[in-house]
């Protein structure tokens, strides 16, 4: 049996000597080991990657080995059907594939005008029109090869079968089979157009002369009068809409008092165009997320939109 296939003795990934001091983890380990090991990851057969590297078994074998004392620990082992990774082998394997992916996209982009690379955002209107859009120049100035396209009538369609790349989704993050990052950690409470509003402290006779707007998916007037203590069935009666950037609308125009989530009202808030009446809150569990396919989730050109969305939003978690 190939000592390079023994079990391995620890998880970790330290080279020889390696310390905290120790800044460059390239100094002892040659590109060209990595390229052996890459290849014998991704057949996770030596035989193969020794005919892609146009190299014989043993050789890669040696290579391996060579590695996994550089590393001070095991990349493979061997089991009935083959060779398999380890802990830290899979690690390492991911780690290469992407880095070797990112190399090559340079060194195939070196002295060529930078291509516009389409990015497909799916996201639900709501939040495109109060918390994107006015946010997105500031993405676009930096990223200028980029074609965007915002999508609010696909937001339904699951990302398996949508041509977007992205999807922003609301709901408590249970997207198992997709990687997804949190953008929001939302409340709700009541708001309204100043001119409804005197300053003055609000209790529930503030509502009983008001139009109560409703969002037709979500029963949030009779949950955050509950959260207050006040009679939830104040909150049956009212008109309602299918989306609630068109009740938050009505509101700013002084049409009546709509519930307001965190994420959604603030930019309105901090504008004088909305105002809070009331200081309690409602946690419904539902915020905005960052959903793509783990495939997808370290492309450059969805890392690179995922990272400045997180920063963008920061304020909300």
């Amino acid at each position: 049996m190939m000592s390079c296939l023994a079990e391995p003795a620890t998880s970790g990934l330290m080279c020889c000597g390696m310390n905290a001091a120790h800044t460059d983890p390239f100094a002892s380990i040659p590109v060209s080991k990595l390229r052996v090991f890459d290849a014998a990851a991704r057949h996770t057969n030596l035989v193969r990657a020794a005919a892609e590297l146009g190299m014989t078994q043993g050789g890669v074998s040696r290579h391996i080995k060579s590695l996994e004392d550089l590393l001070g620990t095991a990349l493979f082992r061997r089991g009935p059907r083959g060779v398999t990774l380890t802990e830290a082998g899979d690690l390492l394997a991911d780690y290469v594939r992407r880095g070797f992916d990112e190399l090559a996209s340079g060194l195939e982009r070196i002295g060529q005008p930078r291509r516009r690379t389409t990015l497909i955002v799916a996201a639900p209107r709501s939040f495109a029109l109060r918390v994107l859009v006015g946010r997105l120049g500031t993405f676009l100035r930096a990223n200028s090869w980029i074609d965007f396209r915002l999508d609010t009538h696909r937001y339904y369609e699951g990302l398996d079968r949508s041509p977007g790349d992205i999807a922003i989704r609301a709901g408590d993050g249970s997207w198992g089979d997709f990687s997804v990052e949190r953008l929001t950690t939302d409340v709700l409470f009541p708001v309204c157009a100043p001119s409804l509003w005197d300053g003055s402290p609000a209790g529930v006779d503030f509502l009983h002369d008001k139009l109560l707007l409703h969002y037709a998916e979500r029963p949030t007037w009779p949950a955050w009068l509950r959260q207050a203590d006040f009679d939830p069935a104040l909150g049956v009666v009212g008109p309602s809409f299918s989306e609630t950037s068109l009740a938050l609308a009505a509101a700013e125009q002084g049409q009546g008092v709509a519930i307001g989530r965190r994420s959604l009202v603030a930019d309105a808030l901090s504008a004088g165009m909305l105002v809070r009446p009331f200081d309690i809150e409602h946690d419904d569990g539902v915020g905005y997320f960052l959903v793509s396919r783990k495939a997808d989730q370290n492309r450059a050109l969805v890392r690179t939109f995922s990272d400045w969305l997180l920063g963008a939003t920061s304020d909300f978690r």
